[in-house]
């Protein structure tokens, strides 16, 4: 339910099963969860890896989502300097990320700079 802050997207509920062993099984993909004393899960946030042409690593930063109720307790930038973290061990040369742009301020805060546009195209 965290993850449906950042998107219209719901996955049919029978599919959870399959969808979590296929995002478990890959290499190159990083899941982060933040839990509460009573281990609920109050935020997420992921952290893809692609190999460039040229031989670099790239991390792509996404769904990053903390529950309504505990935002504004550097959960965010916790799990953030988590993937931080994990993108220099993995060796990559550079972290991107898209967002909202009320959002803007809070990554600025991250150590994100603008760097280009970002587009999608969004297939129903």
């Amino acid at each position: 339910e965290i993850l449906q802050s950042i998107s219209n997207y719901r996955p049919n509920e029978k599919d959870f099963d399959r969808i979590w062993d296929e995002f478990q099984s890959q290499t190159n993909y990083f899941g982060l969860v933040a839990l509460d004393e009573k281990e609920d899960v109050v935020g997420f946030a992921s952290l893809f890896i692609e190999r460039k042409i040229r031989g670099g690593k790239m991390g792509h930063i996404e769904d990053i989502a903390v529950h309504p109720d505990f935002r504004k307790k550097g959960i965010g930038k916790l799990l953030i300097n988590a993937l931080f973290q994990i993108s220099q061990e993995e060796k990559c040369y550079k972290v991107s990320l898209a967002c909202k742009e009320h959002n803007l301020s809070f990554y600025e805060k991250c150590d994100f700079v603008i760097s280009g546009i970002s587009l999608s195209k969004f297939f129903e």
